[in-house]
């Protein structure tokens, strides 16, 4: 990716994705393979596949949910932050947040999701 701001554009869009191939062809431009993720509901997940696990397990658990992203990220140093919306049929949009840090090539190498009360 050119810049982070890409960066987070194609990961947020990457939840959307509906099949575990196409969420995977997001992530290896986007994510280290030892990128790391965690939020209050969610033990520690290392790596791609992983990850990709995690993507595809929120659409069983939380059908037709769609995620935006909500503000321009804030970024310096190889730190990032930013909010982003959860669209859930029949209950609203509920707003989070995510911490990242990335590398040089503006890859994820960790993020920490403040993730919205549902």
């Amino acid at each position: 990716m050119k810049n982070i701001k890409e960066t987070v554009e194609r990961y947020t869009s990457a939840w959307n994705k509906m099949t575990a191939s196409e969420v995977k062809a997001d992530f290896v431009l986007i994510l280290t393979d030892d990128i790391t993720y965690q939020d209050r509901q969610t033990p520690l997940v290392t790596g791609i596949d992983a990850f990709v696990d995690l993507v595809m397990s929120s659409h069983e658990k939380v059908p037709g949910r769609t995620f935006s992203l909500l503000t321009e990220p804030e970024y310096f140093d190889h730190h990032c932050y930013y909010s982003w919306g959860i669209d859930i049929p029949g209950k609203g949009e509920f707003v989070g947040r995510d911490y990242v840090e990335y590398n040089d090539e503006n890859k994820m190498t960790k993020i920490i999701g403040f993730v919205p009360t549902l």
